[in-house]
């Protein structure tokens, strides 16, 4: 013998509780890229680090450095910027922090969405 449970759900409801979720965990994995991808940015008076907190927004998804130099630097350390400031600098700093914390990007996100 089998039984059957009639099961109402406001699908609107749980779409807008999975968005928001979902923009939540979207902020926090673009803040956590942008705080580990500084660590590796160059710095000489601040600018290119600061343009990423500037020129980012948090929660589309994109993080940007916003300085008429940035793309030279990232893609060309071999132009020898100073370490002075930051020792931990180097170019493709986003590659850097993404095979160092990739797996905790992951975890952050993941924990946004099960709040």
């Amino acid at each position: 013998m089998s039984k059957f449970a009639d099961v109402e759900m406001d699908v609107l409801k749980v779409a807008g509780r999975l968005s928001g979720r979902l923009s939540l965990a979207q902020a926090a994995l673009d803040e956590q890229v942008l705080k580990d991808s500084n660590y590796f940015c160059p710095q000489a008076e601040g600018t290119l680090q600061s343009s990423g907190v500037l020129a980012t927004k948090i929660g589309t998804g994109e993080v940007i450095w916003d300085t008429p130099y940035a793309h030279r630097l990232y893609v060309h350390p071999e132009y020898n910027f100073s370490k002075d400031k930051n020792p931990n600098a180097r170019g493709k700093w986003f590659e850097e922090a993404k095979a160092r914390h990739r797996d905790e990007w992951i975890v952050k996100a993941q924990g946004a969405i099960n709040v």
